[in-house]
């Protein structure tokens, strides 16, 4: 009886610091205001559309929009997709981070070229992996910024898209997190 009364005890005290922990504050801005520039991709890519809710993604939220890349008369014309996702509190995106995201990707092989390391994101990761069936790889960036979950794929076309690209897209969602978020770049970033 007494074991089991620690156990209610510690399972209120766990639930209880989620309910009480605190909440984001009111933003000035939208998730879409997050979205980067078509000028940080490849010169021959454009926005395919408008922002849309990125539906049945187990990152989801109330706030979450994402935006596609990529040369329009390609079939399949989508060569890339930014994603963003606000929670209600830096500890909920944290916890969906770790515990939603990195699992997703645990088969992604990381890329020993790729150095760069974000100086804003709480967190980040970057991989790739072989889709079947598709003839390039894909890799995909994501970072937890605060409250949010910025996640960026791209499939990794030879002669079209490269690692340079890739990371010119990441420094500029960090320039992009660091202004809307109130944070310092790192000189040189």
């Amino acid at each position: 009886m007494m074991s089991l009364t620690a156990l209610v005890m510690l399972l209120l005290i766990v639930c209880g610091c989620w309910l009480w922990e605190t909440r984001a504050p009111q933003r000035s801005f939208t998730p879409e205001d997050l979205l980067v520039s078509p000028q940080v991709m490849p010169s021959s890519w454009q926005t395919l559309g408008e922002p849309f809710l990125p539906a049945g993604d187990e990152l989801v939220s109330r706030e979450s929009t994402a935006l596609r890349f990529g040369v329009a008369d390609r079939e399949p014309p989508t060569q890339a997709e930014q994603a963003v996702y606000r929670y209600d509190s830096t500890g909920i995106a944290k916890r969906k981070f770790e515990i939603v995201y990195l699992p997703q990707v645990r088969y992604f092989e990381l890329v020993s070229e790729w150095t760069y390391q974000s100086q804003i994101a709480d967190q980040s990761y970057f991989g790739c992996y072989n889709w079947e069936g598709h003839a390039t790889p894909v890799c995909e960036w994501a970072g937890q910024y605060e409250e949010y979950i910025v996640v960026f794929r791209v499939h990794m076309t030879p002669g079209e898209v490269s690692l340079t690209d890739v990371e010119r897209v990441v420094r500029a969602i960090d320039a992009r997190m660091a202004a809307y978020l109130g944070k310092p770049l790192e000189s040189g970033d």
